[in-house]
C-alpha cells in the first residue's frame, strides 16, 4: 500500500513541556539516534551534569531544569529525531523543514548530518545562545478564526519600529514569522516595553503577548557573537548533501542533487543565527513546491499545529479557508 506523502516539520524551543515529560524515553529505539543519545549522556556524565535520560525520566516536570536552554534544546532534538524515525515508517517524506531550533534537527532528519553531529550542533548553539542577554515575546496577529487581523499586524509593526527608533537600549526585531504569530526578540528593556505596549489579545485560554521562558534574542543582530563563535567551533561540522529536499528559514529549497554543503554550513552558522527565521515561508514553500498529502508536524508536543494551520488558511491551500474545514481536512497531521 502506497504511503501518504508528507513534508516533515521539526519543532523549535518551547515544544517540550510538562505534557511531554518522558517523551524521549518513550520514543527512542535502538539505532543511530539511541547511539547519539548514549554519547550525549556519557559526555554530560563526564562534565558532572545530569544525563538527558535522567532529565527526561524525572518524576515530575521542573521548569528550572527542563526549560533550561541547553537541556530543552537537547530534549527537543532527540525527541524529534526519534519521532522522525517512526514517522518515516508511515509516510513518504518529500522534504524536511524546521522552526528555528528545528532547522538544526532538519539537517540530520534530511540526511545532511548524522545523528551524533546533529546533537553536537544543537548542544553547541544552545550553549552559545545561553550567553546572550535579552529574550523573546510571542504576539499573535490572528483572531479566534485563525485569520490575520490587519489592525494587529500594523499595531505590532508600529510598536517594534517605535522601540527601534529609541536606540540600542530598546533594540528589538522580528525573530520568527510563525504563521499568524510573530516572535519578537530584543534586549531586556525591549522585552519589558513589548509586553507593555503590544495590543492585548486572547485566543481561547491563551493571552498574548507573553514572554517565552528561557528564550534569548534569537535570529537578531544581538546574536552576532554567537555566530562568530559558532563559525569557529563548528568549522569542521561535516554537513553533506541531503538525501531529501531541505527547506531553510528563508523558504529556499536545497535539493539532493544540487545542494551546496558549504552554503548550508554558512547559512547554519550565520544567516540562521542573525536574520529573521521565516517559518511561514517554509510552510508556503512546502505547499506550493511539493503538494504533499499532509504537512506533518513532528513531536515533541503540538506547538506547530496552530502556526501551520494559519499558513494553510492564509494560502487557501486546496480550498481550505476556515478553521472548521481545516480541522476536517486532515491536511495538517500531528501524531
Amino acid at each position: 500500500m502506497k504511503k501518504p506523502t508528507a513534508v516533515l516539520l521539526c519543532p523549535g524551543r518551547g515544544s517540550y513541556t510538562k505534557d511531554e515529560l518522558g517523551f524521549v524515553g518513550r520514543t527512542v529505539r535502538p539505532g543511530p539516534v539511541a547511539d547519539a543519545l548514549a554519547a550525549c549522556d556519557d559526555w554530560r556524565r563526564s562534565q558532572g551534569r545530569p544525563t538527558l535520560t535522567e532529565i527526561d525520566g524525572a518524576d515530575k516536570f521542573r521548569p528550572g531544569l527542563h526549560l533550561d536552554g541547553e537541556n530543552a534544546a537537547e530534549l527537543i532534538y532527540f525527541g524529534t529525531m526519534a519521532h522522525v524515525e517512526q514517522l518515516r515508517e508511515r509516510y513518504d517524506i518529500l522534504a524536511v523543514a524546521g522552526n528555528s531550533l528545528g532547522w538544526y534537527t532538519a539537517l540530520p532528519a534530511s540526511g545532511a548530518l548524522d545523528a551524533t553531529n546533529g546533537w553536537r550542533l544543537v548542544a553547541t548553539m544552545a550553549a552559545l545562545q545561553k550567553q546572550v542577554k535579552g529574550g523573546q515575546v510571542l504576539m499573535t496577529n490572528v483572531g479566534e478564526d485563525w485569520r490575520v487581523d490587519l489592525k494587529l499586524v500594523v499595531a505590532t509593526q508600529a510598536v517594534v519600529q517605535a522601540l527601534r527608533d529609541r536606540g540600542d537600549e530598546t533594540f528589538c526585531d522580528f525573530s520568527i514569522h510563525l504563521g499568524g504569530h510573530e516572535v519578537l526578540a530584543g534586549t531586556e528593556a525591549a522585552v519589558t516595553e513589548l509586553l507593555t505596549h503590544l495590543p492585548k489579545v486572547k485566543i481561547g485560554e491563551r493571552e498574548f503577548p507573553f514572554r517565552l521562558a528561557g528564550h534569548g534574542p534569537f535570529h537578531t543582530d544581538l546574536c552576532e557573537s554567537t555566530s562568530e563563535q559558532a563559525a569557529t567551533m563548528l568549522r569542521d561540522l561535516p554537513i553533506a548533501m541531503p538525501s531529501c529536499h531541505l527547506i531553510d528559514g528563508f523558504g529556499n529549497v536545497h535539493s539532493p542533487w544540487s545542494a551546496d554543503p558549504s552554503e548550508l554550513w554558512h547559512y547554519t552558522t550565520h544567516e540562521q543565527v542573525l536574520e529573521t527565521f521565516d517559518f511561514t515561508a517554509c510552510v508556503r514553500t512546502a505547499m506550493r513546491e511539493f503538494q504533499p498529502d499532509v504537512l506533518l508536524c513532528a513531536g515533541p508536543g503540538t506547538s506547530l499545529r496552530a502556526p501551520v494551520g494559519h499558513c494553510v488558511l492564509q494560502e487557501g491551500w486546496r480550498g481550505v479557508t476556515t478553521r472548521e474545514r481545516l480541522f476536517a481536512s486532515g491536511l495538517v497531521a500531528v501524531e
